[in-house]
């Protein structure tokens, strides 16, 4: 921020008419750093320096001089009420940015307005012939700060900041510090922060905030409240600023967020389950089957929970608890039905040995996501081929998987559940019992392994909604073992490719995703042109509230694309919020 001429001398008339606290030490400096401390004359290492007829002084050798500590953290130097930030010549004064003269010589004690340092330490400047000045009544020990210092040109009316009193440190305990890049706020503007908090020791510290947000949106005073701990485990005394709200809103609780909240966090917005429904275009594409298995979820005996058999492209989904009561692992295993078979594995992704469904769901998906495959390998006439292996499985335990498959010729695909200790071969498998599936979960065979959607955003938010079973249909199967024809509920193990495309010109698209069936923990894909973004959801624990959704991206593009898998161990639907932004916008 720069000020003009007129504005940073109705500042340092302000300067210059601060109160007189206890007197310390005086100081007479001369232009040339000739100083006079009471009986004690001595010469300023820093020389001074004269710019436009204003006295420069050292602040940390003045302050020094004076006895009053300088606070130095990396580039950030404190002395007072006033915080110079030598990396990029920035001031402030009680957290009001200040344009003032400042001058950084080899040295490294920054050179700034004697006015200016007389005010941040409390004293009162007195101008001497010559040149030269006073500064009078500078306490030894810094007194509470007083009211942040209002810098406005001069057609503007001049803030009022209540004064904020801080609680005295205690002598070896770290000192909590921050300012603001401003002490008057519209609502809907952005708050920056700086923190220049430091431990006498150098020890790590950690904060904790009250009251502190990067927007707000109610009129009034603020208060915001901070305390620091060191790695020892002594605390600060709190440090609290004020800031006002007030005047003209720059921008709503929601179009602040769509604009500004991090990519992977949540927002508030109630109103997104009443948007309009986008109508969804579904693209003839390659596609290719799916073999799933979920039925038995949870067997209690070694067996084979599903087979099939392939040819060509193929996926497969397996996931299942062991309830065998003694370690065992789940198996994908390939048999081939005829000379010069083989298999490669062109994507897969596992997660296993652990009792949290909705981890083993989420990490597969991503791994399957992200993986690069695997290279052609033949299929023996005899003998089988083990596709996947989970980890040694506790009982309770559970394990996922997800294998896009390559198949030369015809191969037999079976999932297995198998104690530990039993061989893996070709007499074990033919001798292991056809598991019957049981009455909550799915098995079976799928066309459509693969989904892909166009969806268009006009000038309203818009959703679109996977996983009901009524706007997105369930793949209707078969399953393979028994003959029964099979319905997959929630589509779980589907890729959705979906193209979103912008139809009003000068707006960019926030993309969102929204839980509407309970708790949700998964991945998905965003390619926007050259760019590739794999994405957690959430970034850490579960998504439960639908009022809240999570922010997946932002994007200036006319047409971007998503892939996302339903993730096994969560809730659905689910529902895809986009949104059109004036202007231009990016993650």
């Amino acid at each position: 921020m720069k000020f003009s001429r007129t504005a940073c001398l109705c500042l340092l008339l302000t300067l210059s008419s601060a109160p007189v606290s206890a007197a310390g030490t005086d100081l007479l400096i001369s232009p040339t750093g000739s100083v006079t401390a009471g009986s004690r004359t001595l010469t300023l290492r820093t020389p001074p320096q004269v710019s436009g007829g204003t006295l420069l002084l050292p602040v940390r050798e003045t302050a020094g001089l004076l006895g009053r500590p300088v606070q130095v953290t990396g580039t950030l130097i404190q002395a007072g009420r006033l915080v110079i930030q030598t990396s990029n010549r920035s001031m402030t004064i009680d957290g009001v940015p200040y344009a003032g003269p400042l001058v950084i010589p080899a040295s490294g004690d920054p050179l700034v307005d004697a006015k200016l340092l007389a005010y941040a330490l409390d004293g009162q400047l007195v101008t001497r012939p010559g040149g030269g000045v006073a500064i009078l009544g500078v306490p030894a020990a810094p007194p509470n700060p007083g009211p942040s210092l209002p810098v406005a040109a001069p057609s503007q009316p001049v803030p009022v900041v209540t004064p904020t009193p801080q609680t005295a440190a205690v002598a070896g305990a770290p000192e909590a510090r921050f300012a603001t890049n401003k002490s008057v706020y519209a609502p809907g503007e952005r708050v920056t922060f700086t923190d220049f908090s430091f431990d006498p020791d150098g020890l790590n510290l950690a904060r904790k905030w009250e009251g502190m947000s990067d927007v707000y949106f109610t009129p009034g005073e603020h208060r915001i409240t901070l305390v620091v701990t060191n790695t020892k485990g002594r605390t600060s005394a709190p440090y609290t600023r004020v800031i006002r709200v007030e005047g003209a809103p720059l921008a709503s609780p929601l179009s602040y967020a769509l604009r500004s909240s991090p990519i992977g966090s949540t927002f508030q917005d109630t109103r997104n389950p009443a948007y309009p429904a986008l109508p969804a275009v579904t693209q003839a594409t390659t596609s290719y089957p799916l073999i799933f298995s979920d039925s038995p979820e949870a067997p209690t005996q070694s067996g084979v929970l599903y087979q099939d058999r392939a040819s060509g492209r193929v996926r497969v989904v397996a996931y299942h608890l062991n309830r065998l009561g003694r370690p065992a692992r789940l198996l994908v295993l390939a048999q081939a039905r005829g000379a010069g078979g083989g298999v490669q594995v062109l994507r897969e992704g596992s997660a296993g040995g652990t009792r949290m469904e909705s981890v083993l769901g989420q990490v597969s998906v991503l791994d399957f996501l992200t993986s690069a495959g695997r290279a052609r390998q033949d299929l023996p006439a005899q003998g089988l081929t083990a596709l996947y292996t989970s980890p040694l499985l506790a009982p309770e335990q559970g394990a996922k998987v997800m294998l896009d498959l390559q198949i030369t010729g015809e191969a037999q695909i079976s999932v297995v559940m198998l104690e530990d200790g039993r061989p893996l071969t070709d007499a074990t498998l033919s001798t292991l019992p056809h598991l019957a599936p049981d009455a909550q979960h799915q098995r079976g065979t799928f066309p459509g392994a693969v989904r892909s959607l166009t969806v268009r955003l006009g000038a309203e938010p818009g959703r679109l909604t996977l996983g009901d079973n009524t706007s997105d249909p369930p793949l209707l199967g078969v399953d393979a073992m028994t003959g029964a024809p099979q319905r997959l509920s929630g589509n779980y193990g589907v890729q959705y490719d979906i193209t979103v495309e912008n139809t009003v010109p000068g707006t960019s698209t926030v993309a969102s995703f929204a839980p509407r069936g309970g708790q949700y923990r998964g991945g998905m894909v965003v390619e926007d042109g050259s760019e590739r973004q794999v994405l957690r959801i959430p970034g850490s624990g579960v998504l439960t509230n639908g009022d809240a959704p999570l922010m997946l991206w932002r994007t200036p593009s006319r047409v971007f694309r998503m892939s996302f898998i339903p993730s096994g161990g969560s809730f659905l639907p689910v529902s895809l919020v986009f949104y059109p932004v004036p202007g231009e916008v990016g993650p």
